[in-house]
């Protein structure tokens, strides 16, 4: 019998949120106040959900907020509590320095007394997103491109994605949204609501068919809904966050937030569905999946 490796879904059950402070002075001090209010906000609203687990609190030394992409892949290898780790390089080198943020998920793995399995490849947590029954979406540019992987290797590199992550079928999709500084994450542009369900931002036509052929050969009952973006670059609806018994919305003092809102009360009738202003995060390029990591 081999090993059985899953990436559980994040509506399962969830042991923490991990979190990391805005302690970034060249990002954050010009809206110092600003920031500390969204997380003071942020931390109380998980916590009414679920433990938090605050990187600075446990003296896991960082460079940025954004957990998501640099703190390690939970995964369970029978049934265990397992970390996996890839190399984070900002997101092909665009904002020095990365070092202390790399070195996260080898320190998560040591706190937790848990085993760490390490990959070479470049890879971020924001650019893959699964439905726990081992599928997976993710976007070309953050697979493949400068200072990322080289396209010569894409064989191993996928055999190396399915072994470590449990995943038995990955969709690439061309590209994510325009402007993100992630060069197109997933969690921006496609997420799961359900493992034969998946939300995708408004003006992707393309994308929206490939997933709706790849959905059908898994599923006989399978659905992609649409959902129009905020009109902030690179914002979106799709970044919002699962917590045991709930679901926090990003939101951006715009007219589509209270259609988003509708539409995840819709799916998720049996969760306490919450909108946060996301307005201040958003201004570095990112929302509440990015800046937050769940632990099965």
């Amino acid at each position: 019998m081999g090993d059985n490796i899953r990436y559980p879904a994040e509506w399962e059950e969830q042991a923490a949120t991990w979190l990391a402070l805005p302690i970034n002075e060249e990002n954050w001090a010009p809206r110092r106040e600003q920031i500390n209010a969204f997380y003071s906000k942020l931390i109380e609203t998980i916590s009414r959900f679920q433990p938090v687990k605050v990187l600075d609190d446990l003296q896991i030394p960082h460079n940025d907020i954004w957990i998501r992409d640099y703190g390690p892949f939970f995964v369970q290898r029978n049934g265990e509590l397992e970390a996996v780790s890839y190399e984070f390089n900002a997101w092909s080198e665009k904002f020095p320095p990365w070092d202390l943020d790399n070195a996260v998920p080898e320190k998560i793995a040591k706190l937790m007394n848990i085993p760490l399995k390490k990959y070479s490849w470049i890879l971020e947590g924001g650019a893959m997103e699964f439905n726990g029954d081992g599928l997976c979406l993710t976007t070309a540019p953050c697979l493949f491109g400068e200072k990322r992987n080289s396209e010569k290797q894409k064989t191993e590199l996928l055999n190396d994605l399915q072994k470590s992550l449990g995943i038995k079928s990955l969709k690439i999709l061309p590209k994510g949204l325009d402007g993100d500084h992630t060069d197109g994450h997933i969690d921006n542009l496609a997420r799961f609501v359900a493992k034969n369900r998946v939300v995708i931002a408004a003006g992707f036509e393309q994308s929206k068919e490939e997933i709706e052929i790849w959905l059908a050969e898994h599923y006989e009952n399978s659905k992609v809904d649409v959902l129009s973006l905020p009109p902030i670059v690179a914002s979106s609806y799709m970044n919002f966050i699962f917590v045991n018994g709930g679901l926090i919305v990003p939101t951006y003092n715009c007219q589509n937030d209270f259609a988003a809102l509708e539409y995840f009360k819709k799916v998720f009738p049996n969760r306490e569905v919450l909108g946060m202003d996301c307005s201040v995060p958003i201004e570095e390029g990112g929302s509440l999946h990015c800046l937050s990591k769940q632990m099965p």
